[in-house]
């Protein structure tokens, strides 16, 4: 190799050192049904927060079905199959994966029913077959947030991040999942709205997710948007 093609190599490098530095420092911002949402960068550890205000929070209780209608999202955006799952993953809410038998079976009489307490809200599904599961998607003071420990982190190398609070009339719930492996490293971000829509509940979700390599100077951003409708379970069993 001569000293030119040596010479083009160290640019390269340098080129892509230099647009990895500038897309880790960076920070971008959005808005999920309407409420504005700064998205600091991955790598500042920080997770995304809203404003929280109590006096701001819907009044979400009701039974509703657990599978949805499409509303909005990206072509290739994340296809939600029922609410259940959500809650499940990616926003890990206590006591989702405390559920005793039989196994959850979703069907069209499979529900999710909200009600209020001090804490935030209770959360229970039941599939319409059997199976039921209760979680807690408890509201922190200021949008303060709060890592899920022990068993609710799902796989080793993985922690996870979440908070909750109200701002505007509606629910949002921020996730983050920071992950390990081998050579490489990265977070998932979910910020997700809730409020009442028609009688039913309107799930707004924004999703980015970003990879680093930490031997070779490679970085990855993918992201998407969708938003789902789900109607009042009126019959409910």
């Amino acid at each position: 190799m001569n000293l030119i093609e040596r010479g083009g190599e160290r640019a390269v490098t340098f080129a892509a050192i230099t647009l990895l530095a500038t897309a880790l420092a960076g920070c971008s911002a959005s808005r999920v049904d309407d409420v504005a949402v700064k998205w600091p960068s991955f790598k500042d550890n920080t997770q995304v927060l809203l404003p929280s205000d109590p006096a701001q929070c819907p009044d979400l209780s009701g039974i509703y079905r657990a599978q949805g209608e499409r509303r909005a999202g990206d072509a290739d955006a994340f296809l939600l199959e029922d609410l259940r799952g959500f809650l499940l993953y990616p926003l890990d809410l206590p006591g989702m994966r405390d559920a005793p038998a039989p196994a959850w079976k979703l069907s069209s009489r499979s529900t999710v029913t909200f009600v209020a307490d001090a804490r935030g809200w209770q959360i229970e599904t039941r599939d319409g077959q059997g199976a039921r599961e209760a979680a807690l998607l408890a509201l922190h003071d200021g949008g303060a947030s709060a890592m899920a420990a022990g068993g609710e982190a799902m796989r080793p190398g993985n922690d996870i991040w979440r908070a909750a609070g109200c701002t505007q009339g509606r629910l949002w719930i921020s996730v983050r999942h920071d992950w390990r492996q081998h050579e490489s490293m990265g977070v998932r971000r979910h910020v997700a709205v809730l409020r009442k829509d028609a009688g039913g509940l309107l799930l707004t979700v924004q999703r980015e997710s970003d990879s680093i390599g930490m031997l070779l100077p490679w970085y990855t951003n993918t992201g998407d948007s969708f938003q789902y409708w789900f109607a009042p379970a009126i019959d409910h069993p």
